[in-house]
């Protein structure tokens, strides 16, 4: 395996969160990771990326010109993705969030989730960002999904103390978001 990912939203989307879940996530599957994190001073509302590669081999520059996936799950980070998308990069998106036509500039295959309406429908509200990780995870493929799901419990550890549904609706919202992706590309 070796995937470049970039993970493009706002501060408090969870954008870090999915990408430490992901490389916790490889790297005890024995995968070399790299993450690296770039955000504004603010932590809410600001645009974050995260650069996360994981390879079966060394990796030798934590920063990446292109793309294999981009995710995007706001507006904004359209603008500050740009310059890592390419022709061959595959767009997941938010598209209760991002209009397709915000994307036609980009002439590279564009897989629409509607995370925000799923998590608010069927969840809450605030696990649409486990739904783009589910989708993510579903279309990178050689991950276990058990390992995973413990990942996401591990990671959400002392919110889970304070209330416990949050991890039925982590876990579900992360079924959701394979069971998506797979659905579109049955669709399609």
């Amino acid at each position: 395996m070796k995937v470049k990912i970039l993970l493009a939203g706002e501060g408090g989307q969870g954008i870090q969160a999915i990408a430490k879940i992901l490389i916790h996530s490889a790297s005890k599957s024995g995968n070399k990771v790299v993450h690296l994190p770039n955000f504004g001073v603010e932590q809410r509302g600001g645009v974050s990326l995260a650069f996360v590669q994981i390879s079966s081999e060394d990796i030798s520059f934590p920063k990446f010109q292109e793309a294999d996936i981009a995710v995007l799950m706001a507006h904004r980070a359209i603008e500050r993705s740009k310059m890592h998308i390419g022709k061959n990069t595959k767009i997941i998106f938010d598209n209760n969030i991002i209009l397709v036509k915000e994307l036609e500039d980009f002439k590279t295959e564009k897989i629409a989730i509607p995370a925000t309406y799923l998590a608010k429908e069927r969840l809450i509200p605030k696990v649409f960002n486990m739904i783009m990780l589910g989708a993510l995870v579903a279309e990178i493929g050689g991950f276990k999904e058990r390992d995973l799901k413990k990942e996401i419990t591990e990671y959400f550890a002392d919110k889970i103390k304070q209330r416990h549904e949050l991890k039925h609706f982590n876990l579900a919202a992360f079924e959701l978001g394979q069971k998506a992706i797979k659905k579109t590309r049955k669709d399609k």
